[in-house]
């Protein structure tokens, strides 16, 4: 359905500027705390004020609709009590039924169709409320091995959608598309957001079909709106196109390393000598015990990974072997980096990662440069050293590039390794 027009009685013309207006329904003016919405579209041209006043619009419709949803629905917790008693073995049988039967008359009589249908189907047991489904697909999700970092993303972004449709008949691709978009321009999302939701809702949709909430063989409601699709294609005619996080230079890393020093942030320091030198992701080094690590053989034992790539027993440069084993003799909490704290997901790495985009936003870096550009940065001296692919995908945790070393080859040795890490050099 195309998004509707914003009606040209909503806009006000006031010294040669248009404000967009939208009043606040009478009903829910107590929770909005005003009876109108107003803004300037900062403009004289009417066709330019009615395409800013649209989206005001939206976003402000969309805060009503919020309120609406966090107040108590008293036809909902009606409905549900009505189910219950049906189901209650001591009332006289029909009783109910026909208290259900006046009372979905009465309500599409007084208030409209579709809120008397949601009231029967309910009381009934017919559906189920959505909200009450989502502790147990959670728990599915986690039985699924899912991390619970996902998990509460997942029911974050469901619940989202629960309190705009309380049942599941409500979900049609007409009535997404309509609530995204809506969401979308309320809570300012951006592309990648619009795509996680979107996700979530489409596995929630596939829970309900498991359960006969919505028939098996329905179609998925759940797209993304054109205007929010992503692409990495460098021709791709979407505004939303992702581009790859870029490398840092030598000296950027240099300036990075000097500048946490100069903060006296000397385990930031570390951590990017360590990962300019290893080519690791943030969360391998914060997660490298000292029990991970040989000084005889010079190596580390990363166990820790993102994916089975990942676990690897890369070699300690010899530019950093000094640095590694004054950390390891500092250590007291049996980490190489010590005393960085856990967050609720057991990750070492929130807040020294968080310090570290801190660091590189006040150097005007952007937001393609993050701490896995470092990654970027080794790999790339790898190749220009003449390293072989493979070699590097050994060192970095990456799958190989070709079948014959991808599927059959154990791997390169450490000799091997560490003679292409050694022709990689900073002047730290």
């Amino acid at each position: 359905m195309a998004r509707q027009t914003f009606q040209a009685a909503h806009l006000e013309l006031r010294h040669k500027t248009y404000f967009a207006v939208l009043y606040v329904p009478t009903d829910i003016r107590h929770l909005i705390g005003k009876t109108k919405f107003t803004r300037s579209t900062q403009t004289g041209d009417r066709r330019i004020a009615e395409q800013r006043a649209n989206a005001f619009a939206i976003s402000w419709k969309s805060e009503i609709s919020r309120a609406r949803h966090e107040a108590p629905d008293p036809l909902l917790s009606e409905a549900m009590d009505l189910n219950l008693n049906l189901r209650r073995k001591d009332l006289t049988p029909g009783t109910v039924e026909e208290i259900i039967e006046d009372r979905t008359a009465e309500i599409k009589k007084t208030i409209s169709p579709l809120a008397a249908m949601e009231f029967e189907l309910i009381a009934t047991g017919k559906k189920r409320i959505l909200s009450s489904l989502i502790p147990e697909w959670k728990a599915n999700e986690t039985a699924r091995g899912l991390a619970q970092k996902t998990i509460d993303q997942m029911v974050c972004d469901v619940t989202l959608l629960t309190n705009a449709f309380p049942t599941a008949n409500l979900l049609t691709s007409q009535n997404t598309i309509i609530w995204i978009k809506a969401i979308a321009v309320g809570n300012d999302l951006s592309a990648s957001s619009v795509t996680r939701i979107i996700g979530f809702c489409r596995n929630f949709f596939r829970y309900l079909q498991s359960l006969d909430e919505v028939e098996r063989n329905s179609q998925n409601p759940f797209s993304i709106p054109d205007e929010y699709k992503k692409s990495k294609k460098l021709n791709a005619k979407g505004k939303n196109k992702v581009d790859s996080w870029l490398p840092f230079n030598e000296d950027n890393v240099i300036t990075l390393y000097n500048e946490a020093l100069k903060k006296k942030d000397k385990k930031l320091a570390d951590l990017i000598k360590i990962g300019a030198y290893t080519g690791a992701r943030i969360e391998e080094i914060c997660s490298l015990k000292c029990s991970n690590i040989s000084l005889e053989r010079s190596c580390f034992n990363i166990i820790d990974a993102k994916t089975n790539a990942g676990i690897r027993t890369p070699p300690i440069h010899s530019k950093i072997l000094d640095c590694i084993a004054q950390l390891l003799k500092e250590s007291k909490d049996g980490y190489l980096l010590s005393g960085l704290t856990f967050n609720k997901y057991g990750d070492r790495s929130n807040a020294i990662g968080k310090r570290f985009g801190r660091m590189k936003t006040d150097l005007e870096f952007g937001p393609s440069h993050v701490f896995h550009s470092i990654r970027k940065t080794l790999v790339t001296k790898l190749e220009n050293s003449g390293t072989t692919e493979n070699v590097a995908a050994d060192i970095v945790g990456h799958e190989k590039p070709r079948i014959t070393y991808g599927l059959y080859s154990g791997g390169a040795s450490l000799e091997v390794m560490r003679e292409a890490i050694e022709r990689v050099s900073y002047c730290f």
